[in-house]
């Protein structure tokens, strides 16, 4: 870790106060940029005072002893290359400990996210062993930042009290000499301290400011990570988006986010509203992945794509994501408008086989743990409720029925044909193709074919 590169940004984080104040204004739960900025704050302030008590005492310091003024210079001097040195350890450590500690938070939430899958697996005793290895690692970097932090604590509390004693052993020979008043000890006393206070700031806030160091270094790498350069920047081609009422592919070639494998190549294809179109291939030979591109979260290589508004479309991953908060807010989610009557929630329930949910479960505003609560076949249906209360004209359904049964599978694909809704799948049952007029075969090499359902079900015959 680079040490001038982190005071560096330190200064940059106090010269950038007004901004970071309004920032912490309009988001005052962020505890992150709030403690970054009060720290930013104080230590701004901690300066500005020390300056302007320099400039006070300066003079009346002089006036008593020039000797007295250089000894207190090198002194402060001496110090605070000496606590750096002892103390430039400490940013490293605080860094850690900032890693440590969030790894080990990580590591909890992780295993309570997947706690079902962890007991299946009987895993329970090697997640406990990885959680300890997480929390004795925290352990140990905090047992060494106390040790350093000992280490300069037992410097600088030296250092304050050999400066009480210093200025009165350099003004007793001038006094003795008769070349000073005895006033002049609590002159010099007093401004030597205010002094010394100004120049020992680094001393006396070292440890803060290591810490608050640690933070700053923890910040850049999220900003770096945010900066990482577009792959326009850096030469690499992207697919253009355009955004229209039709959905087409025009000579699209898909590469994974690394632009290191070809998935699909120069892959062209029209779906008209009210058609279906189901992609199918082996585990791994890309079908995901068009998905992906068609909602525009890969955009890696070229061609055109053709795609409908995002209010006017909706993606059905295959595990489906289950918000925090109540029933009602489940079958909402993302835009749907909030004022739909609960009769109208109950008829699309029944629409997808769950007429039961609200009496089992408590009403419309109860608030589980839905993700627990809820088996993966009926969050499926639940999203499917979830597409025919938004009447979204385009769903894009990864592998979305894939915990269901076939009749809770023909039921849902038959209420979105008779809405007209234009569907986009990936599924490895033949039953699906009955519900789409078009199949696009992968073949996992990059190749690719498009024939209407009916040819691909001759040529799967024969």
């Amino acid at each position: 870790m680079n040490l001038k590169k982190t005071w560096l940004y330190s200064l940059n984080g106090l010269l950038a106060i007004p901004l970071l104040l309004l920032l912490s204004s309009l988001i005052p739960k962020n505890l992150g940029i709030r403690s970054f900025t009060r720290t930013s704050l104080s230590f701004l302030l901690l300066i500005l005072t020390s300056v302007v008590t320099l400039v006070s005492f300066t003079g009346v310091l002089l006036s008593i002893s020039v000797t007295l003024s250089v000894t207190l210079i090198l002194y402060a001097i001496i110090g605070t290359v000496i606590t750096v040195y002892i103390g430039q350890r400490l940013i490293i450590i605080n860094f850690n400990q900032l890693k440590q500690e969030a790894n080990f938070r990580y590591g909890l939430i992780h295993v309570r996210d997947n706690a079902e899958s962890v007991a299946f697996y009987q895993g329970e005793a090697q997640e406990s062993v990885q959680l300890k290895q997480r929390f004795i690692g925290a352990i140990r970097n905090f047992d060494l930042l106390i040790n350093w932090q000992r280490n300069l604590g037992f410097f600088t509390v030296s250092y304050d009290y050999f400066v009480s004693a210093l200025p009165y052993i350099i003004v007793a020979p001038i006094y003795f000499a008769g070349n000073a008043e005895f006033g002049k000890f609590t002159q010099a006393a007093i401004a030597f301290q205010q002094i010394f206070r100004a120049l020992s700031i680094i001393v006396s806030q070292f440890e803060s400011l290591t810490a608050f160091a640690a933070g700053v270094e923890r910040l850049d790498s999220l900003h770096s990570a945010l900066k990482t350069p577009s792959p326009n920047a850096t030469g690499m081609t992207t697919i253009d988006m355009t955004e229209n009422s039709k959905l087409a592919l025009r000579q699209v070639t898909l590469l994974t986010p690394n632009y290191q494998r070809t998935l699909i190549r120069e892959l062209s294809a029209t779906i008209n509203r009210g058609e279906g179109m189901v992609i199918v291939g082996h585990s791994g030979s890309g079908k995901s992945s068009v998905l992906r591109a068609i909602a525009g979260l890969w955009n890696a290589g070229t061609g055109h794509i053709i795609h409908p508004s995002s209010t006017d479309m909706m993606f059905l991953p295959q595990r489906p994501y289950m918000v925090l908060g109540s029933l009602r807010s489940q079958l909402l989610y993302p835009n749907t408008d909030p004022n739909i009557s609960e009769s109208k929630l109950h008829q699309v329930l029944e629409e997808v086989n769950l007429k039961d949910l609200p009496e089992r479960v408590g009403g419309f505003d109860a608030e589980l743990d839905w993700a627990n609560v809820l088996s993966l076949g009926e969050q499926q249906r639940l999203a499917f409720a979830r597409l025919l209360l938004s009447a979204r004209s385009y769903a894009i359904l990864d592998e979305a029925t894939s915990a269901l049964d076939i009749n809770n599978e023909r039921r849902l694909y038959q209420q979105l044909k008779a809405t007209g809704t234009t569907i986009i799948s990936v599924g490895h049952r033949s039953s699906l193709l009955q519900y789409h007029e078009y199949v696009l075969k992968l073949d996992g090499d990059s190749n690719w074919q498009l024939m209407p359902t009916r040819e691909y079900n001759s040529a799967e015959v024969c």
